[in-house]
């Protein structure tokens, strides 16, 4: 456990006095390179020389100001002034983090004007946080540190009511694309029901012919862990508050990994941390997904492999592989990073063992079982590869700018590794095990899926394992990774405030109109709840996508848009949105949309029973009393 040492004893026990100096007038200098430069890209750009000048001008007065508050605010403190002074002026290294964004920056379409001032803004409160600690540390004020507060669970509290807010607030206002969250909930309900995760939406939609259960897709056991929550509570609601429950529950096992090295209140500033990696930040407000839950069984899994504590981790593990199948090839890469870390040799036999049986069991009874011969879209992902191992293999090698290195994946690479400085995870062994979910997202990114959307489920292994590798490379101080990850200060606290402030302009850079407009009522809301009263609770109905999780709790339920591509759909209401843009569905949908909009009104099997400029409801007594499961299951 590290322990707090003035920064004025401490300041030269491994540096000479001359280089300190001259540190601190390269951190000055850096500062305000990184701010001119930026400065010019950001605004002056478009003014040619007249604009080159300008930040010719910032750089001399950012140096200045530098210079100038590191001085007084050194002077006004009194002893040690000379140390702190140099402290201070690396403090200034905080904005050289704006080169981070050059990418942004170069690109074709340059940011808008209000995100670079609340990017710089960012910065600025990390430069502000910054010196705070330096002052802190230099007076040997550091009770902060070991003091017990109820501010952590304040702010986990805070966050959560306030995400969920969110989060319902976009589900009360048809945000959510629909479908996944209506899935979800109708495998629950029917699950309670008497048939195992079965759901029509996408189980008679998304295989080659209809399968039975959401096992054919994923071996995600831990679904059974839900089935209480929605039985006390049978909606959608709870399955989002329950997720965003997880979700800032994170902030626990982060916090415990962090105070394995680390004093009280860094810890505590690494678990805020977590929560605003923008992949896990935005699970609270992005779709339902099961696997989004493998981040509080994944961080306790670390953390008592970093302890040594084998019966827990096992434990923790077997937790984790519940997630999903997949989870299998984490347990195969810690086995890996055992075998590096030279750790005994149950570290390494348990988890590839039980990697490995959980892949076989997984991917050779569970599957295949579930499967009945049918295949899976999730194939899908990697057909641009082609169509055998062999040939995903050669088209990789031969032309891996168009697959691993396209520019889409280029992009999500910058996304997730900026609030890790980019290179930070990558100073501890544990980021081995974030390399095969990386590949698997880039292989699949160029595809169909949404592998590469830095907020979607995919990201949430990577990002977890990313950070702590992050953290861990951050603590060891003797490294070149721990002393960048502190910009040369000498606190163990610069660290995660560095963190924090690049996980806080990430969410600038990742956040758009688009999630704004995610959570505006719209006209048609209230009509849209009154169409759904309408339908009778175990009535079979197709209905446009953002609609379905209101109608979820039912055994038959299916998507308009895509109504001509399921095998057998039985529905006897049908509910059409005359407006498309509603649907938000690929373009390629849209043909078959404005055909069934055409086509169903006039079908004489259907009568209209309700209609306005919006929306019309469609009923077909004659299928009330059919079933949609498959043949043979009832």
């Amino acid at each position: 456990m590290s322990t707090f040492v003035p920064v004025s004893a401490r300041y030269g026990q491994d540096n000479p006095k001359h280089l300190q100096g001259r540190w601190a007038s390269v951190s000055i200098g850096l500062g305000a390179a990184a701010i001119s430069g930026w400065s010019w890209l950001a605004f002056f750009r478009p003014l040619g020389a007249r604009g080159m000048a300008i930040a010719v001008i910032v750089f001399v007065a950012a140096s200045a100001f530098f210079s100038i508050a590191s001085r007084m605010v050194a002077m006004l403190d009194g002893s040690g002034s000379r140390v702190l002074r140099q402290e201070l002026a690396k403090c200034s290294l905080a904005y050289a983090l704006l080169f981070l964004f050059l990418p942004e920056y170069t690109a074709r379409l340059r940011p808008p004007m209000l995100r670079s001032f609340l990017l710089f803004a960012a910065l600025s409160g990390l430069w502000l946080a910054l010196y705070s600690i330096c002052r802190r540390e230099a007076a040997g004020s550091h009770s902060w540190s070991a003091r017990r507060t109820m501010w952590p669970v304040i702010t986990a509290v805070s966050l959560f009511v306030a995400l969920t807010t969110l989060a319902l607030r976009k589900l009360y206002v048809f945000g959510y694309v629909g479908q996944d969250l209506a899935y979800f909930a109708q495998i629950m309900h029917t699950t309670l029901h008497g048939h195992l995760f079965w759901g029509s939406l996408l189980q008679d939609l998304l295989y080659s012919y209809p399968v039975t259960t959401d096992f054919a897709g994923h071996n995600s056991p831990i679904m059974f862990l839900f089935l209480p929550f929605y039985a006390l509570h049978p909606s959608p609601v709870t399955l989002i508050v329950l997720r965003n429950a997880v979700m800032l529950s994170c902030a626990y096992p982060a916090y415990k990994i962090a105070r394995t090295y680390t004093n009280e209140g860094t810890a505590r500033l690494w678990s805020v941390a977590f929560i605003l990696v923008p992949t896990i930040f935005y699970q609270s407000t992005f779709d339902f997904y099961p696997l989004s839950f493998v981040a509080l069984p994944l961080l306790f899994t670390v953390y008592y492999y970093l302890q040594s504590r084998f019966l827990p981790f096992c434990v923790a593990l077997a937790f984790t592989l519940a997630v999903r199948e997949d989870l299998a090839l984490f347990a195969v890469s810690i086995a890996i990073v055992a075998l590096l870390q030279r750790k005994t040799f149950r570290w390494i036999l348990l988890p590839f063992l039980a990697g490995s049986a959980w892949a076989l069991f997984s991917y050779f009874v569970v599957l295949p079982h579930a499967l009945h011969g049918a295949s899976f879209v999730t194939d899908a992902c990697f057909s641009h590869l082609g169509k055998t191992p062999a040939e995903m293999l050669v088209h990789v090698c031969t032309s891996p700018q168009t697959t691993v290195l396209a520019h889409g994946n280029i992009v999500y690479l910058k996304e997730l590794l900026t609030p890790n400085a980019l290179i930070l995870p990558f100073g501890s062994a544990l980021a081995v095990t974030s390399f095969p979910f990386l590949g698997i997202n880039l292989l699949a990114g160029a595809g169909k899926c949404i592998t590469t959307v830095i907020y979607a489920q995919y990201s949430v292994i990577p990002a977890t394992l990313l950070f702590v590798s992050a953290l861990l490379a951050s603590v060891h101080s003797r490294g070149l990774l721990g002393r960048l990850s502190r910009l040369g200060i000498r606190s163990e606290r610069a660290a995660p405030a560095v963190y924090i402030a690049l996980c806080v302009a990430s969410l600038l850079f990742v956040t758009d109109k688009e999630q704004a407009e995610e959570l505006r009522n719209k006209p048609w809301t209230s009509e849209a709840y009154h169409v759904a009263s309408l339908i009778p609770g175990d009535a079979s109905v197709a209905a446009p996508r953002y609609l379905l999780p209101a109608l979820a709790n039912r055994d038959c339920l299916y998507q308009t848009h895509r109504l001509s591509q399921y095998h057998h759909p039985v529905y006897e209401y049908l509910i059409l949105d005359n407006d498309w843009s509603h649907i938000n569905a690929a373009g390629e949908y849209r043909s078959a949309y404005e055909d069934l909009l055409l086509n169903a009104p006039a079908d004489p099997a259907f009568h209209t029973i309700y209609k306005t400029s919006q929306f019309t409801v469609l009923q077909n007594a004659s299928v009330h009393e059919q079933g949609c499961f498959p043949q043979g299951v009832r």
